[in-house]
């Protein structure tokens, strides 16, 4: 699954110490605004540097093409329409809701815990504690929602 990341929802993966389980399982791209954003102007942060080393070692790919715009969610929708994407990867409610308005696949952060789980990739304990590692940087219902998810999770 190829998977179109903003900054918001790469600087919270990254944070709660899931983003490398998530580039190892999915092809993981950002637009090159986004890696300017996260890495190139925040050079002295320390998820930047983690950001920076996934970029070198290929886990995380900065997307070729240049987009004109100089917003993460503006390259995104560009790239979105050029490339074939599976989903945009956001966090940003705002940023959702062009998402569904124009009809583009979306997931947050937490449901990256729920693909994991049911591919195999995560015990449902697990799912719960990286779901404990995000729950600072996501919204109640978000945490909320994946916690119930995750009390009636049936192996299929």
């Amino acid at each position: 699954m190829m998977v179109l990341m903003d900054a918001d929802c790469l600087i919270k993966l990254t944070k709660s110490q899931l983003k490398e389980l998530v580039c190892k399982n999915f092809s993981v791209v950002i637009p090159r605004v986004v890696k300017a954003e996260v890495i190139d102007k925040a050079q002295k942060h320390a998820d930047a540097e983690i950001i920076k080393e996934n970029v070198h070692k290929k886990m995380l790919t900065v997307h070729k093409r240049q987009s004109p715009s100089k917003k993460g969610e503006d390259a995104i929708l560009t790239i979105y329409h050029q490339d074939p994407i599976d989903a945009v990867c956001s966090d940003d409610r705002r940023f959702i809701k062009r998402l569904r308005l124009l009809g583009i696949p979306y997931i947050t952060p937490s449901v990256f815990i729920a693909l994991l789980l049911r591919n195999g990739r995560l015990t449902v304990k697990e799912a719960h504690e990286r779901l404990e590692a995000l729950s600072p940087f996501v919204s109640d219902s978000e945490y909320h929602t994946m916690k119930m998810i995750l009390e009636n999770w049936r192996v299929p």
